[in-house]
Protein backbone atom coordinates (compact mmCIF):
# COMPACT_ATOMS: atom_id res chain seq x y z
CA UNK A 1 0.00 0.00 0.00
CA UNK A 2 2.98 2.38 0.87
CA UNK A 3 4.55 1.95 -2.72
CA UNK A 4 1.16 2.78 -4.20
CA UNK A 5 1.07 5.79 -2.12
CA UNK A 6 4.09 6.91 -3.33
CA UNK A 7 3.67 6.92 -7.10
CA UNK A 8 0.44 8.57 -6.52
CA UNK A 9 2.26 11.70 -4.87
CA UNK A 10 4.65 11.40 -7.56
CA UNK A 11 1.88 11.40 -10.47
CA UNK A 12 0.55 14.36 -8.55
CA UNK A 13 3.55 16.12 -8.95
CA UNK A 14 4.13 15.58 -12.58
CA UNK A 15 0.58 17.09 -12.97
CA UNK A 16 1.53 20.13 -11.42
CA UNK A 17 4.33 20.98 -12.55
CA UNK A 18 4.25 19.73 -16.29
CA UNK A 19 7.46 22.33 -16.76
CA UNK A 20 9.75 19.80 -14.68
CA UNK A 21 9.26 17.00 -17.76
CA UNK A 22 10.99 18.98 -20.53
CA UNK A 23 14.31 17.84 -20.76
CA UNK A 24 17.54 20.54 -20.14
CA UNK A 25 18.93 21.85 -23.42
CA UNK A 26 22.67 21.49 -23.22
CA UNK A 27 25.28 23.53 -25.30
CA UNK A 28 29.03 23.48 -25.09
CA UNK A 29 28.76 21.69 -22.14
CA UNK A 30 26.68 23.92 -20.01
CA UNK A 31 22.58 24.01 -19.68
CA UNK A 32 21.31 27.04 -21.81
CA UNK A 33 18.29 28.73 -20.21
CA UNK A 34 15.46 30.46 -22.22
CA UNK A 35 16.05 34.32 -22.96
CA UNK A 36 19.75 33.42 -22.82
CA UNK A 37 21.79 34.75 -26.18
CA UNK A 38 25.17 33.52 -25.25
CA UNK A 39 27.87 32.94 -22.41
CA UNK A 40 31.30 34.71 -21.57
CA UNK A 41 34.14 34.06 -19.61
CA UNK A 42 37.17 36.59 -18.37
CA UNK A 43 40.95 36.14 -18.61
CA UNK A 44 41.36 38.08 -15.47
CA UNK A 45 39.28 38.77 -12.24
CA UNK A 46 37.26 41.83 -13.56
CA UNK A 47 34.76 44.37 -11.51
CA UNK A 48 31.55 44.89 -13.21
CA UNK A 49 28.48 47.33 -12.83
CA UNK A 50 25.43 47.97 -13.07
CA UNK A 51 23.15 51.19 -12.36
CA UNK A 52 20.41 51.09 -9.45
CA UNK A 53 16.60 52.44 -9.56
CA UNK A 54 17.94 55.53 -7.33
CA UNK A 55 20.83 56.50 -9.75
CA UNK A 56 23.47 55.03 -7.99
CA UNK A 57 25.53 52.11 -8.88
CA UNK A 58 26.84 48.42 -7.45
CA UNK A 59 29.92 46.63 -8.58
CA UNK A 60 30.92 42.74 -8.16
CA UNK A 61 33.94 40.97 -8.78
CA UNK A 62 34.04 38.52 -11.34
CA UNK A 63 36.24 35.40 -10.99
CA UNK A 64 39.04 34.05 -13.77
CA UNK A 65 37.33 31.71 -16.52
CA UNK A 66 33.93 31.84 -14.67
CA UNK A 67 31.23 30.94 -16.31
CA UNK A 68 27.98 33.98 -17.24
CA UNK A 69 24.98 33.70 -19.14
CA UNK A 70 24.59 36.91 -21.19
CA UNK A 71 20.60 37.22 -22.04
CA UNK A 72 21.02 41.04 -24.31
CA UNK A 73 23.64 42.63 -25.82
CA UNK A 74 23.40 46.60 -27.09
CA UNK A 75 25.60 47.17 -30.25
CA UNK A 76 25.96 51.08 -31.14
CA UNK A 77 28.79 53.83 -31.51
CA UNK A 78 30.67 50.84 -32.74
CA UNK A 79 30.74 49.31 -29.33
CA UNK A 80 28.87 46.30 -28.39
CA UNK A 81 27.85 44.98 -23.94
CA UNK A 82 26.91 42.25 -22.31
CA UNK A 83 24.11 42.04 -19.88
CA UNK A 84 24.95 39.50 -17.39
CA UNK A 85 21.89 38.80 -14.82
CA UNK A 86 21.04 40.59 -12.23
CA UNK A 87 21.50 44.05 -14.36
CA UNK A 88 25.07 43.73 -14.45
CA UNK A 89 26.48 45.02 -17.66
CA UNK A 90 29.92 44.77 -18.96
CA UNK A 91 31.79 46.27 -22.40
CA UNK A 92 33.12 43.63 -24.80
CA UNK A 93 37.03 44.16 -24.68
CA UNK A 94 39.74 41.96 -24.77
CA UNK A 95 39.23 40.44 -21.13
CA UNK A 96 35.87 39.06 -22.71
CA UNK A 97 35.79 35.86 -24.16
CA UNK A 98 32.23 35.34 -25.42
CA UNK A 99 30.40 32.60 -26.99
CA UNK A 100 26.79 32.85 -28.72
CA UNK A 101 24.03 30.17 -28.47
CA UNK A 102 23.08 29.38 -31.93
CA UNK A 103 19.65 31.08 -33.02
CA UNK A 104 18.46 27.29 -33.24
CA UNK A 105 18.65 26.37 -29.83
CA UNK A 106 17.59 29.57 -28.76
CA UNK A 107 14.53 29.39 -30.61
CA UNK A 108 13.63 26.01 -29.73
CA UNK A 109 12.86 27.53 -25.86
CA UNK A 110 9.65 29.64 -27.97
CA UNK A 111 6.29 27.81 -29.25
CA UNK A 112 6.15 30.74 -31.97
CA UNK A 113 9.78 32.77 -32.33
CA UNK A 114 9.64 35.91 -33.65
CA UNK A 115 12.48 37.88 -34.61
CA UNK A 116 13.62 41.62 -33.82
CA UNK A 117 16.85 42.88 -34.90
CA UNK A 118 18.65 44.74 -31.90
CA UNK A 119 21.60 46.33 -33.53
CA UNK A 120 22.10 50.29 -33.85
CA UNK A 121 24.96 50.06 -35.73
CA UNK A 122 24.53 49.80 -39.97
CA UNK A 123 22.08 51.12 -42.04
CA UNK A 124 20.98 47.67 -43.68
CA UNK A 125 18.55 46.85 -40.50
CA UNK A 126 16.98 49.09 -38.72
CA UNK A 127 16.62 48.75 -35.02
CA UNK A 128 13.48 47.22 -34.26
CA UNK A 129 13.20 45.72 -37.46
CA UNK A 130 10.80 42.30 -37.11
CA UNK A 131 11.38 39.33 -39.34
CA UNK A 132 8.57 37.06 -39.88
CA UNK A 133 7.67 34.07 -42.09
CA UNK A 134 5.80 35.77 -44.79
CA UNK A 135 2.83 32.51 -45.42
CA UNK A 136 1.93 33.04 -41.39
CA UNK A 137 0.75 37.02 -41.34
CA UNK A 138 -0.49 39.67 -43.41
CA UNK A 139 1.54 42.08 -45.38
CA UNK A 140 5.28 41.96 -46.19
CA UNK A 141 7.24 38.76 -44.48
CA UNK A 142 10.34 36.57 -45.66
CA UNK A 143 11.03 33.42 -46.29
CA UNK A 144 12.98 32.70 -43.29
CA UNK A 145 15.53 30.04 -42.24
CA UNK A 146 17.16 28.89 -38.90
CA UNK A 147 20.55 27.72 -38.16
CA UNK A 148 23.10 29.09 -36.24
CA UNK A 149 22.37 32.65 -37.66
CA UNK A 150 19.05 33.63 -39.68
CA UNK A 151 19.20 33.58 -43.36
CA UNK A 152 16.06 35.64 -45.26
CA UNK A 153 14.82 36.08 -48.74
CA UNK A 154 12.63 38.95 -49.46
CA UNK A 155 10.60 39.68 -52.73
CA UNK A 156 10.91 42.91 -53.48
CA UNK A 157 7.53 44.81 -55.28
CA UNK A 158 10.28 45.54 -58.40
CA UNK A 159 10.54 42.08 -58.64
CA UNK A 160 14.23 41.26 -57.22
CA UNK A 161 15.08 39.46 -54.76
CA UNK A 162 16.34 40.50 -51.29
CA UNK A 163 18.41 38.26 -49.47
CA UNK A 164 21.02 38.20 -46.20
CA UNK A 165 22.38 36.58 -43.00
CA UNK A 166 21.83 38.34 -39.72
CA UNK A 167 23.88 37.34 -36.97
CA UNK A 168 22.55 35.67 -33.65
CA UNK A 169 23.70 38.68 -31.94
CA UNK A 170 21.97 40.92 -33.69
CA UNK A 171 18.12 39.47 -33.09
CA UNK A 172 16.24 39.19 -29.97
CA UNK A 173 13.57 36.43 -29.70
CA UNK A 174 10.03 37.24 -28.40
CA UNK A 175 7.18 34.85 -28.28
CA UNK A 176 4.71 36.23 -31.10
CA UNK A 177 1.33 35.47 -30.31
CA UNK A 178 -2.17 35.11 -32.56
CA UNK A 179 -4.56 37.96 -32.22
CA UNK A 180 -8.01 39.00 -33.09
CA UNK A 181 -8.30 41.23 -36.57
CA UNK A 182 -11.00 43.89 -35.43
CA UNK A 183 -10.55 47.35 -35.55
CA UNK A 184 -8.56 49.47 -32.32
CA UNK A 185 -8.38 52.48 -31.50
CA UNK A 186 -5.42 54.52 -29.97
CA UNK A 187 -6.05 55.54 -26.24
CA UNK A 188 -3.16 58.11 -26.13
CA UNK A 189 -0.86 60.14 -28.84
CA UNK A 190 1.38 57.88 -29.62
CA UNK A 191 4.29 57.27 -32.53
CA UNK A 192 3.84 54.19 -34.69
CA UNK A 193 7.14 52.20 -35.21
CA UNK A 194 8.23 50.39 -37.96
CA UNK A 195 9.06 47.62 -35.23
CA UNK A 196 8.29 45.70 -32.08
CA UNK A 197 10.81 47.67 -29.51
CA UNK A 198 11.21 50.67 -27.65
CA UNK A 199 13.32 52.86 -29.10
CA UNK A 200 12.55 51.79 -32.93
CA UNK A 201 12.22 53.50 -36.04
CA UNK A 202 9.20 56.30 -35.61
CA UNK A 203 7.24 56.89 -38.32
CA UNK A 204 3.85 59.46 -38.24
CA UNK A 205 2.82 60.70 -35.02
CA UNK A 206 -1.11 59.44 -34.20
CA UNK A 207 -3.94 61.03 -32.17
CA UNK A 208 -5.86 59.39 -29.90
CA UNK A 209 -8.88 57.94 -30.94
CA UNK A 210 -7.17 57.41 -34.40
CA UNK A 211 -8.79 53.67 -35.53
CA UNK A 212 -6.27 50.90 -37.21
CA UNK A 213 -7.07 47.19 -38.08
CA UNK A 214 -5.21 44.54 -36.10
CA UNK A 215 -3.30 41.87 -38.23
CA UNK A 216 -3.73 39.36 -36.43
CA UNK A 217 -0.03 39.52 -34.72
CA UNK A 218 1.49 40.69 -31.10
CA UNK A 219 5.15 40.28 -29.83
CA UNK A 220 7.16 41.83 -27.14
CA UNK A 221 4.01 43.73 -25.82
CA UNK A 222 3.36 45.30 -29.53
CA UNK A 223 0.28 44.81 -31.81
CA UNK A 224 0.80 45.04 -35.58
CA UNK A 225 -1.74 46.96 -37.11
CA UNK A 226 -2.74 48.40 -40.60
CA UNK A 227 -3.60 52.16 -40.72
CA UNK A 228 -7.20 52.85 -42.17
CA UNK A 229 -7.23 54.61 -45.08
CA UNK A 230 -8.60 54.45 -48.79
CA UNK A 231 -5.64 56.36 -50.66
CA UNK A 232 -1.77 56.20 -49.92
CA UNK A 233 -2.37 55.12 -46.63
CA UNK A 234 -3.47 50.79 -47.11
CA UNK A 235 -0.15 49.76 -46.78
CA UNK A 236 1.28 51.33 -43.97
CA UNK A 237 1.93 49.13 -41.17
CA UNK A 238 2.77 49.96 -38.09
CA UNK A 239 3.18 49.06 -34.48
CA UNK A 240 1.74 50.05 -30.80
CA UNK A 241 2.05 48.68 -27.51
CA UNK A 242 -0.49 46.70 -26.71
CA UNK A 243 -1.37 48.67 -23.67
CA UNK A 244 -2.64 51.74 -25.58
CA UNK A 245 -5.00 50.01 -27.79
CA UNK A 246 -8.39 49.20 -27.12
CA UNK A 247 -11.03 47.54 -29.40
CA UNK A 248 -13.47 49.66 -31.18
CA UNK A 249 -17.19 48.92 -30.22
CA UNK A 250 -19.54 48.83 -33.07
CA UNK A 251 -21.66 51.95 -33.33
CA UNK A 252 -25.49 50.06 -34.13
CA UNK A 253 -26.54 48.01 -36.96
CA UNK A 254 -26.79 49.12 -40.73
CA UNK A 255 -28.09 47.67 -43.85
CA UNK A 256 -26.31 46.76 -47.10
CA UNK A 257 -28.54 48.95 -49.58
CA UNK A 258 -27.62 47.13 -52.71
CA UNK A 259 -24.90 44.56 -53.56
CA UNK A 260 -21.27 44.49 -53.02
CA UNK A 261 -18.05 43.26 -52.28
CA UNK A 262 -16.88 43.40 -48.79
CA UNK A 263 -13.40 43.50 -48.71
CA UNK A 264 -11.14 41.70 -45.81
CA UNK A 265 -7.88 40.95 -45.20
CA UNK A 266 -7.90 37.33 -45.82
CA UNK A 267 -11.05 36.98 -47.90
CA UNK A 268 -13.60 38.72 -49.69
CA UNK A 269 -17.70 38.27 -49.26
CA UNK A 270 -20.75 39.22 -51.33
CA UNK A 271 -22.76 41.46 -49.49
CA UNK A 272 -26.77 41.19 -50.60
CA UNK A 273 -28.79 44.30 -50.50
CA UNK A 274 -30.58 43.94 -46.82
CA UNK A 275 -27.56 42.38 -45.49
CA UNK A 276 -27.76 43.10 -41.44
CA UNK A 277 -24.06 44.05 -40.60
CA UNK A 278 -22.82 45.85 -37.54
CA UNK A 279 -20.57 49.25 -38.44
CA UNK A 280 -17.22 49.78 -36.49
CA UNK A 281 -16.35 52.76 -37.98
CA UNK A 282 -15.32 54.77 -41.20
CA UNK A 283 -13.07 57.00 -42.90
CA UNK A 284 -13.24 59.18 -46.04
CA UNK A 285 -15.31 57.02 -48.30
CA UNK A 286 -15.20 53.77 -46.70
CA UNK A 287 -16.66 51.92 -43.98
CA UNK A 288 -15.65 49.10 -41.69
CA UNK A 289 -18.51 46.39 -40.70
CA UNK A 290 -18.51 43.52 -38.84
CA UNK A 291 -20.38 40.86 -40.68
CA UNK A 292 -20.41 36.71 -38.60
CA UNK A 293 -17.01 37.35 -36.94
CA UNK A 294 -15.02 38.91 -40.53
CA UNK A 295 -14.23 42.21 -40.71
CA UNK A 296 -14.74 44.16 -44.07
CA UNK A 297 -13.96 47.13 -46.20
CA UNK A 298 -17.46 48.71 -47.85
CA UNK A 299 -17.80 51.88 -49.65
CA UNK A 300 -19.51 54.38 -47.47
CA UNK A 301 -22.40 54.66 -49.32
CA UNK A 302 -23.08 51.05 -49.17
CA UNK A 303 -24.87 51.28 -45.53
CA UNK A 304 -27.94 52.19 -44.19
CA UNK A 305 -29.31 52.94 -41.68
CA UNK A 306 -32.86 51.82 -42.33
CA UNK A 307 -33.33 49.21 -44.52
CA UNK A 308 -33.26 49.81 -47.97
CA UNK A 309 -35.82 49.82 -50.71
CA UNK A 310 -36.64 46.78 -53.06
CA UNK A 311 -34.06 46.56 -56.06
CA UNK A 312 -35.51 47.42 -59.33
CA UNK A 313 -36.52 44.55 -61.68
CA UNK A 314 -35.91 45.47 -65.26
CA UNK A 315 -37.71 43.57 -67.62
CA UNK A 316 -37.84 46.07 -71.12
CA UNK A 317 -35.77 48.80 -72.77
CA UNK A 318 -32.55 47.38 -71.21
CA UNK A 319 -30.84 47.86 -74.47
CA UNK A 320 -29.23 50.66 -75.92
CA UNK A 321 -32.70 52.95 -77.25
CA UNK A 322 -33.59 53.63 -80.90
CA UNK A 323 -32.52 57.36 -80.52
CA UNK A 324 -28.78 57.13 -79.86
CA UNK A 325 -26.97 57.84 -82.65
CA UNK A 326 -23.67 57.75 -81.57
CA UNK A 327 -21.08 56.20 -78.70
CA UNK A 328 -17.95 57.50 -77.92
CA UNK A 329 -15.46 55.30 -75.79
CA UNK A 330 -11.77 56.43 -75.58
CA UNK A 331 -11.71 58.31 -78.41
CA UNK A 332 -13.67 55.78 -80.45
CA UNK A 333 -16.67 56.99 -82.25
CA UNK A 334 -19.44 54.44 -82.53
CA UNK A 335 -22.07 55.53 -84.89
CA UNK A 336 -25.44 53.83 -85.78
CA UNK A 337 -25.02 52.13 -89.05
CA UNK A 338 -28.31 49.82 -88.92
CA UNK A 339 -30.81 48.89 -86.36
CA UNK A 340 -28.91 47.63 -83.14
CA UNK A 341 -25.58 47.95 -84.35
CA UNK A 342 -23.16 50.65 -83.88
CA UNK A 343 -19.85 50.82 -85.99
CA UNK A 344 -16.16 52.25 -85.05
CA UNK A 345 -13.69 52.82 -88.05
CA UNK A 346 -10.85 51.93 -85.69
CA UNK A 347 -10.16 48.19 -85.71
CA UNK A 348 -13.12 47.60 -87.17
CA UNK A 349 -14.75 47.56 -83.41
CA UNK A 350 -18.65 47.55 -83.15
CA UNK A 351 -21.51 46.94 -80.71
CA UNK A 352 -24.35 44.69 -81.46
CA UNK A 353 -27.27 43.83 -79.65
CA UNK A 354 -30.64 41.58 -79.64
CA UNK A 355 -33.54 40.50 -76.95
CA UNK A 356 -35.08 37.00 -76.93
CA UNK A 357 -37.67 36.47 -74.85
CA UNK A 358 -35.20 34.78 -72.00
CA UNK A 359 -32.47 37.14 -72.39
CA UNK A 360 -30.75 40.38 -73.24
CA UNK A 361 -28.21 39.90 -75.43
CA UNK A 362 -25.13 42.63 -75.84
CA UNK A 363 -21.63 42.37 -77.88
CA UNK A 364 -18.82 44.64 -77.73
CA UNK A 365 -15.65 44.12 -80.21
CA UNK A 366 -16.31 40.39 -79.62
CA UNK A 367 -17.39 40.05 -75.93
CA UNK A 368 -20.67 39.30 -75.39
CA UNK A 369 -23.02 39.39 -72.76
CA UNK A 370 -26.15 37.66 -72.13
CA UNK A 371 -28.53 38.69 -69.24
CA UNK A 372 -31.38 36.25 -68.12
CA UNK A 373 -34.68 38.16 -67.68
CA UNK A 374 -36.10 39.66 -65.57
CA UNK A 375 -32.79 41.84 -64.82
CA UNK A 376 -32.47 42.02 -60.94
CA UNK A 377 -29.72 41.82 -58.08
CA UNK A 378 -28.75 37.99 -58.19
CA UNK A 379 -30.04 37.03 -61.88
CA UNK A 380 -27.74 35.06 -64.13
CA UNK A 381 -25.44 36.90 -66.53
CA UNK A 382 -23.03 35.07 -68.91
CA UNK A 383 -19.88 36.73 -70.62
CA UNK A 384 -18.02 35.15 -73.84
CA UNK A 385 -14.89 36.49 -73.32
CA UNK A 386 -11.64 35.83 -75.98
CA UNK A 387 -13.62 32.53 -76.49
CA UNK A 388 -13.76 31.62 -72.50
CA UNK A 389 -17.03 31.30 -71.03
CA UNK A 390 -17.65 33.20 -67.58
CA UNK A 391 -20.76 32.30 -65.26
CA UNK A 392 -21.44 35.55 -63.18
CA UNK A 393 -24.29 36.94 -61.76
CA UNK A 394 -25.82 40.74 -61.42
CA UNK A 395 -24.46 42.00 -58.16
CA UNK A 396 -26.41 45.55 -57.74
CA UNK A 397 -28.69 47.88 -59.27
CA UNK A 398 -27.69 51.35 -59.03
CA UNK A 399 -31.27 53.45 -58.73
CA UNK A 400 -28.50 56.25 -59.89
CA UNK A 401 -25.13 56.29 -61.26
CA UNK A 402 -22.70 59.16 -62.11
CA UNK A 403 -19.91 58.72 -64.11
CA UNK A 404 -18.04 61.22 -66.76
CA UNK A 405 -20.11 60.89 -69.37
CA UNK A 406 -23.64 62.00 -66.87
CA UNK A 407 -25.77 60.21 -64.31
CA UNK A 408 -28.23 57.04 -65.31
CA UNK A 409 -30.37 55.33 -63.75
CA UNK A 410 -30.95 51.62 -62.52
CA UNK A 411 -26.98 50.92 -63.66
CA UNK A 412 -26.22 47.25 -63.33
CA UNK A 413 -23.28 46.35 -61.52
CA UNK A 414 -22.03 42.84 -63.07
CA UNK A 415 -20.40 40.48 -61.04
CA UNK A 416 -16.75 40.84 -62.58
CA UNK A 417 -16.89 44.72 -61.59
CA UNK A 418 -18.54 46.07 -65.28
CA UNK A 419 -21.26 48.54 -65.48
CA UNK A 420 -23.76 48.46 -67.92
CA UNK A 421 -26.59 51.50 -68.55
CA UNK A 422 -30.25 50.72 -70.01
CA UNK A 423 -30.56 52.38 -72.74
CA UNK A 424 -27.13 53.18 -73.02
CA UNK A 425 -24.69 50.05 -73.20
CA UNK A 426 -21.56 49.26 -71.20
CA UNK A 427 -20.33 52.18 -68.87
CA UNK A 428 -17.06 50.27 -68.06
CA UNK A 429 -16.21 47.56 -70.21
CA UNK A 430 -12.89 45.92 -71.80
CA UNK A 431 -12.76 48.88 -74.38
CA UNK A 432 -12.53 51.54 -71.88
CA UNK A 433 -15.24 53.77 -70.50
CA UNK A 434 -18.18 55.47 -72.02
CA UNK A 435 -16.78 59.30 -72.49
CA UNK A 436 -20.13 60.51 -74.28
CA UNK A 437 -23.09 59.82 -76.80
CA UNK A 438 -26.11 61.85 -78.62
Amino acid sequence: MRKYFIALIVIVAFLANPSSSKAEVQWDGAQVVKGQTGKMTFTKDVKVYKKNANGTYSSMTVKRNNYFRVYDIEKYNNQTYYWMSSGYRIQATDLVVFKKVPLNIRSSFYDNPGYININRQGDEHIYGKHFFDRFEYIGPGYDLSIGENLYYEYSRGDGLTEDGYIDATDLRIAETKKRDEGIYKLTADAYGLGGPMAGGNAGTKYLKGTVFQSLGLEINGYLRVHVLGTSGEDFTFRYFPVTLLQPVQTQGKRYIRYGVIGKGYREQKELKRFDEVSLLTEKNAAAWIELDGGIYQVPKNALATIMPNESPIITTSFLPNDTLQQLVYWGSVYQKTTNNRFEAQKNNWFIDYYETEQTFNYEMNGTKYTFDKPVTEGSKLTVMRYGMKEEGFVRAIHYTFTTGAGTFNNVVEMSNGELFAPGFGLLDGSSGSLMSYK
